[in-house]
């Protein structure tokens, strides 16, 4: 084909998740490719998407369990500085995880003051996905979400292609080269490598070391015993987990809010799967629009009126969606 033809369709139909205005993707395969997924086995639940990870906003009562430092703790020469010029310490070697932990293990005094560093760095971590458009898109799609048109992550895409292709497969090859989101738990990974370096050389006894592994967690962030809910923030609907939510919490049904965000925001605009009835499989209405994971009693208490509890019919929907063939 002479330079520049779309030559999209002659391979499989691949498939991508991403927030375009984030310049950010997930990939589905350990490589971190994301070539050769089919869709059957990215709604299989065998992929590695996890919607907690990307949407889901920590409780507001949530806190990291630390011990208060004793008044009898010394930090040596730091204890003749304000803690202005301690907070200046430690803003200096913030971006090293490894000199911060050095740093925090030193004393209790230091550690109350790193462990309170982490904590802030798991908040500003979480959901990085929360409140932005969010499309799981295959190649061969022509068009895009009218959701999307005015996102000018698409004027970018369009802009910097000189292929004769259509605007959504330049932002679907763009999307490509994007960065994967940092998580949460990727973050407590590199605390606790940076502590574990640190580990001998301490001496830290091993009752408290054990405390100190426990307070580098961050599972705190997201309770158990509270009502999580999926929410569509562009339609103001709502898929509720049904009381029975864990970190995989499920609705009543089974259906897990990975289930129901891959299924609802999957695009194509080239049909070629069918359900068992023979029925085409259209584009999903949610793809394109943004989404978190709150308590219910957040959702409650702060989302106002004019919400719509869509649990039972994006149940069936998913159901449905699952019985796709490849």
């Amino acid at each position: 084909s002479p330079p520049g033809v779309d030559q999209t369709m002659r391979s499989a139909q691949q498939w991508l998740l991403y927030a375009p205005e984030l310049e950010q993707r997930h990939s589905f395969t350990k490589a971190d490719d994301g070539w050769g997924t089919k869709f059957t086995q990215i709604i299989s639940g065998n992929g590695s998407f996890d919607a907690w990870e990307l949407l889901a906003r920590p409780a507001a009562d949530s806190a990291m369990q630390v011990n208060n430092a004793n008044n009898d703790c010394r930090r040596g020469w730091f204890d003749l500085l304000s803690n202005e010029l301690i907070d200046m310490v430690l803003k200096h070697i913030s971006e090293d995880s490894v000199d911060m932990m050095a740093l925090g293990l030193t004393c209790e005094g230091f550690w109350e003051l790193v462990s309170q560093h982490i904590h802030r760095t798991f908040l500003k971590s979480a959901a990085p996905w929360a409140n932005t458009p969010i499309i799981l898109q295959g190649s061969y799609a022509t068009e895009l979400p009218e959701s999307m048109l005015m996102s000018p992550a698409v004027t970018k895409a369009a802009e910097g292609s000189s292929m004769r292709i259509s605007v959504a497969r330049k932002l679907f090859w763009a999307g490509w080269s994007f960065d994967r989101p940092k998580t949460v738990t990727e973050i407590e990974d590199e605390w606790r490598n940076a502590a574990d370096l640190h580990r001998e050389s301490s001496r830290i006894p091993k009752d408290r070391w054990s405390q100190i592994e426990t307070q580098l967690g961050s599972s705190y962030l997201l309770t158990k015993d509270q009502t999580w809910v999926l929410r569509n923030l562009t339609t103001k609907e709502v898929v509720s987990s049904q009381e029975r939510t864990t970190r995989r919490g499920k609705t009543s049904t089974g259906t897990t809010f990975e289930d129901v965000l891959l299924m609802k925001t999957f695009w194509t605009t080239h049909p070629q799967y069918a359900l068992d009835d023979d029925t085409e499989c259209h584009p999903s209405n949610w793809a394109g629009h943004c989404f978190d994971i709150v308590t219910e009693k957040v959702h409650d208490v702060k989302a106002g009126e004019g919400w719509r509890d869509v649990t039972a019919e994006v149940e069936k929907e998913v159901e449905g969606w699952k019985k796709i063939k490849s």
